[in-house]
Parts: structure tokens; C-alpha cells; sequence
């Protein structure tokens, strides 16, 4: 799929693909960050120090997600409004995922 597109896809397919990657990408960061912060909820021992700071990092990967998801609605809708021709789904994003999972074995 990749090679696909590097070799014959137009501009609006690769601007496509490097938005999916993006959010493929904050995604995975924002899964990390959350595990991240509950093993610092859980290891704080009761200092609050620890404890907000735990809060604030689980928080603010969840609003980055949101962001990032809100921004790919906003640029589809965009789009469509327009009349540019984006063709990007969550099918499209899940097909990218497996081949770029499937390419790390």
C-alpha cells in the first residue's frame, strides 16, 4: 500500500496517508501516556506531588487524543464541504495500522 502510493498516488492520497499516520501515531503515544501515568498513580504511595502529576499526564493524553480525533473530523468535513476528493476512513487507517504492524514482524 505504501509503496503503492509513493509510486503512483497523487497529493491528496499522500496527505491522506500522513494524516492516518498521525493519528495512528498519537494514538499509540496516547495509550502509552495513560499506562504511563496509572503505573504513577500507582507507585505515588500516597504523595500528592506524585498524585497530580499522575492526574495531569493521564489528562493530557486523553485531551490530546480528543484533539487529534477532533482534527481529523474537522479536516474531513472540510473536505467534503470543498469538494476535495479525501478518501480517508477509519478502514483506510486500520488497513495502514496492520501493514505497518505486520511490517515490524
Amino acid at each position: 500500500m505504501i509503496r503503492d502510493l509513493i509510486e503512483n498516488g497523487s497529493v491528496v492520497e499522500i496527505v491522506a496517508t500522513i494524516i492516518a499516520f498521525g493519528l495512528i501515531i498519537s494514538a499509540v503515544l496516547s495509550l502509552i501516556y495513560v499506562i504511563v501515568g496509572g503505573i504513577t498513580f500507582i507507585l505515588s504511595a500516597g504523595n500528592e506531588e506524585k498524585i497530580k502529576q499522575a492526574v495531569r499526564t493521564v489528562r493530557y493524553s486523553i485531551i490530546g487524543l480528543f484533539i487529534s480525533f477532533l482534527a481529523f473530523f474537522l479536516v474531513s468535513w472540510i473536505t467534503k464541504l470543498l469538494g476535495i476528493p479525501f478518501d480517508l476512513s477509519f478502514g483506510t487507517i486500520l488497513d495502514l495500522m496492520s501493514e505497518l504492524f505486520n511490517s515490524l514482524k
